[in-house]
């Protein structure tokens, strides 16, 4: 066992984190607020889902261009611009909500919008994590605790909308989303570290030739390969939580917005206890990565099949410790395999299949959630999960087999 906060004695790291944690706050306070409104005007659980999906479309589309940006210039200044933007689009959407201009079209739009600054926040932040770091032996525990503030947010965040939109009105989740990011855009004054070095060469080939490059370095070394497929079938079936357990609480259950909170809260527990875990025995290996990814779909299922409240709540506190384990081992094994010349493009890749797949993802499960109910969709994810892993480890293992025989 080690000391689960020993990354915070590097004050770059230290500075950044604590801005980060206000900020992830507001982000999740309106990761609830949204689908809610959203629902609220539409009664609709399948709109609900066009809008998660039109929230992280762009990351399919400028996800990998982030990453060439953040190998040739300065990953501080693009973060803060991320930041800048994501600020500005939570004000639009507080001030349609005040002022009660919001329609399912502006809605559409302002998290496509959103979308685009996220795509840069994303791969950003994790490239910059290893700058803030003097000692690779510590950049496990630094990746745990920015899932451990992460989820720290996924706690606090959707228990305080809950009671703000109970009290105030969704509104003012939004404007608490946007006073939230000044937290992280001060912080990023404060840090000092060099400007990124521009490892692309001027021999790169142009843009489309570095995001080629990129891919090529991932297909070659099977270790990230392995890992980044993963990420992509969990990602994409796994954390649609937003579409199924709003459309759980407001139309099976018949809840209110505090029940929601409370049940988004439990799985933001297990979350929290999962990269607590982490922060404290370190990263897991491939093996237990590879289990845990099963256990996740196994849990996602069960929760499904869960007939009250308390057991629903259990199984997506399960889910969310399995969740967090396996992604932030999955982000410190990347680290830790990729040269510093190609990490944005290799984290852009992987933050590309951690938050672009969710448009997929969000579909499949708006979809079987409205014609078949959100408890049958959570059960069928979670098998289309396990089947899917399963399938890719036995490809592996022939891989493997294939490649010692010949």
């Amino acid at each position: 066992m080690k000391n689960p906060f020993l990354s915070l004695k590097y004050s770059n790291f230290r500075i950044y984190w604590i801005g980060m944690n206000l900020s992830l706050i507001g982000s999740w306070m309106q990761s609830v607020a949204l689908p809610w409104l959203v629902l609220s005007i539409t009664a609709d659980a399948f709109k609900v889902s066009l809008v998660a999906a039109a929230r992280f479309l762009p990351a399919l589309l400028c996800t990998p261009f982030s990453g060439v940006l953040l190998d040739k210039f300065n990953r501080k200044k693009i973060l803060l611009l991320a930041q800048i933007g994501m600020a500005v689009t939570a004000s639009i959407f507080a001030v349609m909500s005040f002022c009660e201009l919001y329609s399912f079209g502006k809605i559409l739009f302002c998290a496509f919008a959103s979308g685009i600054f996220t795509s840069m926040d994303a791969p950003s932040r994790q490239s910059m994590v290893k700058d803030l770091i003097d000692s690779p032996r510590d950049l496990a525990n630094a990746i745990a605790l920015n899932s451990m503030s992460f989820n720290v947010a996924r706690i606090a965040g959707p228990a305080l909308a809950g009671i703000v939109m109970a009290l105030w009105g969704v509104g003012f989740c939004f404007l608490f989303n946007a006073l939230s990011f000044l937290g992280i855009i001060v912080s990023l004054f404060f840090i000092k570290i060099p400007p990124s070095a521009t490892t692309l060469s001027s021999r790169s080939g142009g843009v489309f030739a570095s995001i080629g490059a990129g891919i090529s370095y991932v297909l070659h070394k099977k270790i990230l390969s392995e890992l980044m497929i993963i990420v992509l079938i969990v990602a994409t079936l796994v954390p649609n939580y937003n579409v199924t357990i709003s459309a759980l609480v407001k139309l099976s259950l018949g809840a209110d917005e505090r029940s929601f909170g409370y049940l988004m809260s439990a799985l933001g527990v297990g979350a929290f206890c999962g990269a607590l875990f982490v922060a404290v025995f370190d990263k897991l290996g491939i093996r237990k990565i590879r289990s845990c990814a099963i256990a996740m779909g196994v849990s996602l299922a069960l929760t499904g099949a869960a007939n009250s409240f308390t057991w629903a709540a259990a199984g997506l506190a399960v889910t969310g410790f399995l969740f967090v384990i396996t992604n932030s081992s999955i982000n410190s094994t990347v680290q830790m395999h990729v040269s510093n010349e190609f990490r944005g493009r290799v984290l852009s890749l992987y933050a590309l299949f951690l938050i672009g797949s969710t448009p997929f993802g969000a579909l499949i499960s708006g979809f079987f959630t409205e014609l078949l109910g959100a408890r049958v969709a959570l059960a069928i994810c979670g098998a289309i999960s396990i089947l899917l892993l399963l399938a890719l480890f036995y490809g592996f293992k022939i891989q493997r087999r294939t490649h010692f025989i010949f």
